[in-house]
């Protein structure tokens, strides 16, 4: 039975639709471009270096945080004894 080995993990960064990495093998610049929203939103990801050939788990951060509209919070009022 052959043994599974674990692919590293690399934290990438977003530019626009494009998720950029570092090789943790040979320190070569990688790009990832998305082409939907919905791909570039993904946590986790795998991937390949252009050099090497390694391939490794990419890491992005969440995306920007959502705040609560001004209409969705609702005022608290206290019962009148």
């Amino acid at each position: 039975m052959t043994r599974h080995s674990t692919k590293p993990e690399v934290t990438g960064t977003r530019t626009g639709y494009v998720i950029r990495f570092t090789c943790p093998v040979c320190t070569a610049e990688n790009l990832i471009v998305n082409k939907t929203p919905r791909d570039h939103f993904k946590e986790t990801r795998d991937a390949s270096c252009t050099r090497c050939r390694k391939r490794s788990t990419i890491l992005t951060p969440n995306g920007p945080a959502k705040k609560a509209s001004p209409a969705s919070v609702l005022p608290i009022i206290s019962p009148v004894l």
